[in-house]
């Protein structure tokens, strides 16, 4: 009976694991992140995630800032059966398919590109993905689409005050970049205002350590040595 019962164990297993999938995920950009992939989680200083022995199907995914807890990803990502898929997720929260290999080849995880990709993201979703298979893109930078929207809204604008209270807003809701918020400041005429927007969107900003881009947006240097002393205390 013993016997019986480690071979069904066995069975079990070798059945379980003969479905099993892979996800690899590099992330670019600065910082650190927590990555999750099911019921697996991840951190490292190289950016680079690997999970094993996934159940195929949708998978999901998140990822959020280590150094301020916001979440820059969170959608599911569909992963075949057998099969390791490949993904890249840059600054703003956009995931691209690299490739998708049958575990059968002895992929090194990029090589020929089969499968396909969930493209959901509503409901409580973050971030989107595409597929970038067979070497083609498929849709344009999302985030980037709204914010070179957003941002020419902006310098249409007559009045920096105007500027002021619709960028407040719109970082109060977005996740921004470093350079987002340095392209926001040189809408600004006067250096007062690119300090007040400079200090209010630090909260909402994903890759702190680039803020640094800001200081050539200032006209007196004074300005940017009050944005440092102010970053220096969150």
């Amino acid at each position: 009976m013993k016997n019986f019962y480690i071979t069904f164990a066995l069975v079990l297993l070798t059945s379980t694991l003969g479905h099993a999938s892979e996800f690899i995920l590099r992330v670019q950009g600065n910082g650190q992140y927590i990555v999750s992939a099911s019921n697996q989680t991840q951190t490292n200083t190289y950016n680079t995630y690997q999970f094993y022995n996934l159940y195929g199907g949708s998978t999901q995914v998140k990822v959020v800032s280590k150094w301020n807890k916001q979440i820059i990803f969170k959608n599911t990502v569909s992963i075949p059966n057998e099969s390791q898929v490949v993904a890249e997720l840059d600054p703003y929260g956009n995931m691209t398919i690299i490739s998708t290999n049958p575990l059968s080849n002895s992929s090194n995880g990029w090589g020929e590109n089969v499968g396909s990709v969930n493209y959901g993201n509503s409901g409580n979703h973050c971030g989107t993905v595409s597929n970038n298979q067979n070497g083609y893109y498929q849709g344009q930078n999302t985030s980037n689409v709204y914010f070179n929207q957003f941002l020419s809204t902006l310098k249409n604008e007559s009045f920096d005050s105007n500027r002021l209270k619709n960028a407040k807003v719109y970082a109060a809701n977005t996740n921004l970049s470093a350079n987002q918020i340095k392209e926001i400041a040189s809408t600004f005429t006067f250096d007062s205002n690119r300090l007040d927007w400079a200090k209010s969107a630090y909260s909402s900003c994903f890759d702190k350590g680039n803020y640094f881009l800001l200081q050539n947006t200032f006209t007196f240097s004074s300005n940017y040595s009050d944005l440092q002393s102010f970053i220096s205390t969150q």
